[in-house]
């Protein structure tokens, strides 16, 4: 039986979103560490800036196909803002 084209486009759609998904959460997982180094070293009473500017360096482009990761991911990028933002760095310099 030969293959209908609707369902050869959602294979072709299933690939690219799988893909965006696996790079938003990679993301997520970088931002969580670096937020989690910075907890860690304001926790212990001294603020690593090295910390803090790896977090700022951090690229945020990705976006998720999937809405509920999308929806992690953008609280995720805000609680990152606001810590960049509490310590003095910009965080409108951060790429988002």
């Amino acid at each position: 039986m030969p293959a209908q084209p609707l369902g050869l486009l959602a294979l072709q759609e299933s690939g690219p979103a799988a893909e965006r998904d696996a790079r938003a959460r990679q993301q997520a997982d970088a931002l969580l560490l670096s937020l989690r180094e910075l907890q860690i070293g304001v926790l212990e009473g001294a603020l690593d800036q090295a910390a803090l500017h790896r977090l700022a360096a951090l690229p945020t482009g990705a976006e998720a196909a999937d809405p509920a990761l999308a929806a992690v991911l953008t609280a995720i990028r805000l609680r990152a803002r606001v810590e960049l933002a509490r310590h003095g760095l910009d965080p409108a310099a951060s790429s988002d």
